[in-house]
């Protein structure tokens, strides 16, 4: 396994002749937060019986001319005050981890012609390639398109120069990663430790990398902040993944026994942050609800994700999501899951982040954070300092 020196000479060697669009000089948010006090906060949230929520804003804040996951979205989140800010990580044809939500190109780099991202998901045509099939100099080489699909001059970002520009220029942000595999957490890791940024960066993946094995999470996250996700398909995959802690001695071997065994034994390894449970249904029978339950009775930090509607929003008919693909659009309600052991998730309300703030979360990621620190829900900025 190569070092982080050696990653990051690396990638340096593979960008030094592109131009990036930089952050260099522009920042200019007016607050003296130290970031590990925001990172702090959002792992150990209450203060009495009461909890801070702390505001992660998904793929930055974007508009016109300032594309997702970009510079422009890392330096907007900056400027407006916001305390975290969460980047899609995926990895390119050579494993280097670049900055991108969807797994296919198409909707967020121009091409010439460019893809059309209003087409069913099966076989859509036209350029939308895969990006674990691009190479480093193709992407570094393209340009991101904004929201309404206009080419701009920013362009796609590896997570080194990510990581870099925020640690130079938007410091007092907690970073996020949504990674995918565990190669990406160990480079992701390695990058946050040359950095000197492990006490900043959290690393978020899904619980079903490691069912079997939560004590090897350290092998990966090398004592980088890290927050494990579980969604209702991720309980069964838990339930069944061979781990059982004290399942069968001092408590029943079931399968929601084996989920709290695989958690418990998460949370006790070093640099562990908060939980991210993707609880559909706060106010309703949900499969995650008991999980929920007693999290929060415990008080303890729990991340949530709260979707915005994006595409097609005057159809009113609720297909209004990008899919994987990049394709257009799908309901919420498309990825409704059923479970072996849980019972079945029938509705998504989730967009309402009033009512995950009710419900216990103590983070919560939006597309449009700026409506969260608007709200009248409780947000002590003042750990911050």
């Amino acid at each position: 396994m190569k070092s982080s020196k050696q990653r990051f000479k690396r990638l340096s060697l593979v960008l030094a002749c592109a131009s990036l669009t930089v952050l260099s000089g522009l920042a200019s948010a007016a607050n003296n937060w130290n970031p590990q006090h925001i990172l702090n906060a959002m792992k150990s949230p209450y203060q009495g019986s009461r909890a801070s929520v702390a505001v992660i804003a998904h793929r930055g804040l974007v508009g016109n001319g300032c594309p997702e996951n970009s510079t422009c979205s890392i330096l907007n989140t900056y400027n407006n005050n916001i305390e975290a800010i969460e980047l899609d990580v995926k990895q390119s044809s050579d494993g280097q981890p670049w900055l991108f939500h969807d797994q296919n190109a198409g909707r967020v780099i121009a091409h010439s012609p460019d893809f059309n991202i209003f087409q069913p998901a099966n076989n859509p045509s036209g350029w939308n390639p895969d990006i674990r099939t691009m190479t480093s100099h193709e992407l570094v080489n393209s340009f991101l398109r904004d929201k309404n699909f206009a080419k701009t001059n920013y362009r796609p970002v590896p997570l080194a120069n990510a990581l870099d520009a925020v640690h130079r220029n938007a410091n007092h942000m907690v970073v996020v990663l949504d990674l995918k595999t565990l190669d990406a957490v160990s480079r992701a890791a390695d990058l946050a430790l040359y950095l000197g940024m492990q006490n900043q960066v959290v690393l978020k993946f899904s619980a079903s990398l490691l069912p079997r094995t939560p004590s090897d999470i350290t092998r990966y996250t090398k004592g980088v902040a890290f927050a494990p996700t579980v969604y209702a398909g991720d309980m069964d995959r838990l339930a069944d993944g061979g781990y059982t802690g004290l399942c069968g001695t001092i408590s029943p071997n079931t399968p929601f026994c084996r989920v709290n065994a695989w958690i418990e034994q998460a949370r006790g390894e070093k640099g562990f942050a908060w939980l991210e449970i993707g609880n559909k249904q706060p106010r309703r029978s949900d499969p995650t609800g008991e999980l929920l339950a007693g999290e929060q009775a415990n008080h303890r930090a729990l991340g949530a994700f709260s979707p915005v509607p994006e595409y097609r929003l005057g159809s009113h008919d609720g297909q209004h999501f990008v899919r994987s693909n990049g394709t257009c659009c799908a309901a919420l309600s498309d990825y409704l899951t059923r479970t072996k052991y849980f019972g079945n998730e029938v509705a998504d309300d989730r967009s309402d982040f009033g009512v995950q703030a009710l419900a216990g979360f103590t983070s919560i990621i939006s597309d449009d954070p700026l409506s969260i620190t608007r709200s009248h829900i409780f947000r002590n900025t003042s750990r911050y300092e």
